[in-house]
């Protein structure tokens, strides 16, 4: 036999507080509606809940069973509001994103932690990729936003969202003390015969780091390693003198990272560094506070 839920939760209220008038004052509701739902009950039931001529009320053993249930039922309502509240205000859900590898680094990794302990029930998901998995993984709902360069998505293309987030370059990149990066002027000749770090075949910066060397004739560079974790190349880049090109975010200005940039100048164009969401897709208040809060970070370690 079913019974409907609601029955359940006010017979759970009628048993905690003992009379039916202070029940019906906690359930919004008049006494007589109250008795009447427990006298239709009795009857569905074919069965007393309560003895009425105790003060407070008696429940029998169902009605202490049907009360128990009530109350479950009561305590996961009330939580599953408070948990739509709190996801309204942006402080409670899962949120999903996707960005290139050496964007996860620093960058990415700072912005989440400050704002993660901020919000105790909100998950991040960051997953590191490249351009055509990233908006795959975009377009099936499996991020909720990229963080990336803007040149992912080719200009015009309206089925994006892309907000600018700050400006970047590439640069030639080793260890701190590296001989050719002591150099004011840094000869082709040394990129011709520079061991080099170079990128997985999927990655932007493969394609960027070719173009720009081909400017100083280097056709064929000697790749000693390559990786998808950036924090791998980044740990051999301090143990090595191998060299390679990054955007100048993967580096910090401080040098405590121990890696230092050429003075070298590269002729790629400035590229600009965005959030890129679907543009039919609607923000939820966890999406556009975080957004603001990556805006924030950024302003500040770019």
């Amino acid at each position: 036999m079913l019974i409907d839920p609601r029955h359940l939760e006010q017979i759970a209220v009628i048993v905690d507080t003992g009379t039916l008038r202070e029940a019906a004052e906690q359930l919004g509701t008049s006494q007589p509606a109250l008795s009447r739902t427990v006298h239709a009950l009795e009857t569905r039931l074919e069965t007393t809940l309560f003895e009425r001529a105790s003060r407070p009320l008696r429940p029998t053993v169902l009605c202490l069973a049907l009360a128990e249930q009530g109350s479950a039922i009561r305590t996961a309502r009330i939580r599953a509001a408070e948990m739509v509240g709190v996801g309204a205000r942006g402080f409670f859900g899962t949120l999903k994103i996707g960005a290139p590898p050496f964007l996860c680094g620093r960058l990415m990794s700072t912005a989440i932690a400050e704002f993660l302990s901020e919000r105790e029930n909100v998950r991040i998901d960051l997953s590191p990729n490249y351009k055509a998995q990233l908006l795959d993984r975009l377009n099936h709902n499996k991020v909720d936003m990229i963080v990336g360069p803007s040149k992912f998505v080719e200009a015009g293309n309206s089925d994006f969202r892309v907000e600018p987030l700050f400006e970047d370059t590439n640069v030639v990149v080793g260890r701190a003390g590296h001989p050719l990066l002591q150099e004011d002027e840094f000869a082709a000749i040394g990129l011709e015969n520079t061991t080099w770090i170079g990128h997985h075949e999927h990655s932007a910066l493969r394609t960027d780091m070719e173009n720009a060397l081909k400017q100083f004739g280097v056709m064929r560079p000697r790749i000693a390693f390559q990786s998808e974790s950036a924090g791998t190349v980044l740990d051999i880049l301090r143990a090595s003198d191998f060299l390679t090109i990054l955007p100048r975010h993967a580096i910090r200005k401080d040098g405590k990272d121990g890696l230092a940039t050429a003075r070298l100048r590269l002729s790629d164009h400035v590229q600009i560094v965005s959030i890129i969401t679907l543009a039919q897709t609607a923000e939820t208040k966890l999406t556009l506070d975080f957004k603001e809060h990556l805006r924030r970070t950024l302003r500040r370690i770019v």
